[in-house]
């Protein structure tokens, strides 16, 4: 999933080197689409003209039209200006969502394109991953089901991963939304003194 979160993903902005990088599904335009890639040495194991190659067998292997939406949206969609609009609009929209839910128990985590949503006793803001806090799955479940109502469909567990194209409207309208919500059930949201 970090891998759309710039140019070169997290591990470009990180200035990380990794031996090996995935990447998902965004890039086959909504087909089965996966690849990875790294090292020349590591890549020369894959290499079917070594007697010792090991085979990279799958579903989908040799999908073309996978494939090629793969090639059209690395090269003619997500372009590095596009990835790093992109990834700008996701910090300004949770941006939004963390200035909605100041001194209540919701709070917003993520970088980029990437958002997810908690509810903890204390409205805990320094998350480092989902399972370093205590969730509180009533108003977890409260929220996502209130969403749906309102047409926005989120994970349960509240991630959210933005969709190219997404108008900044329907952003802000997903957080008139969460300010509504907020709202209607202040007293079961508001930090307790």
């Amino acid at each position: 999933m970090t891998s759309r979160l710039s140019p070169s993903g997290l591990q470009g902005i990180l200035g990380l080197s990794p031996d090996l990088t995935t990447m998902g599904k965004y890039l086959g335009g909504g087909l089965a689409f996966g690849a990875f890639g790294g090292r020349a040495d590591i890549m020369a194991v894959y290499d079917p003209r070594s007697p010792n190659s090991l085979a990279h067998s799958g579903t989908f292997n040799n999908n073309t039209l996978a494939m090629h939406a793969g090639f059209v949206g690395l090269s003619e969609v997500w372009k590095p200006e596009v990835a790093i609009e992109f990834n700008k609009l996701g910090d300004n929209f949770r941006a939004a969502l963390e200035k909605e839910c100041k001194g209540t128990k919701m709070s917003v985590s993520g970088r980029g394109s990437l958002t997810a949503i908690h509810f903890s006793q204390n409205g805990e803001t320094e998350i480092i991953c989902q399972d370093s806090i205590k969730e509180d799955w009533d108003l977890k479940d409260l929220f996502f089901l209130e969403m749906m109502e309102e047409g926005f469909w989120l994970t349960r567990r509240g991630s959210m991963a933005l969709i190219l194209g997404t108008p900044k409207e329907e952003l802000d309208k997903f957080v008139g939304v969460v300010r509504k919500f907020l709202e209607k059930h202040k007293e079961l949201i508001a930090l307790t003194k």
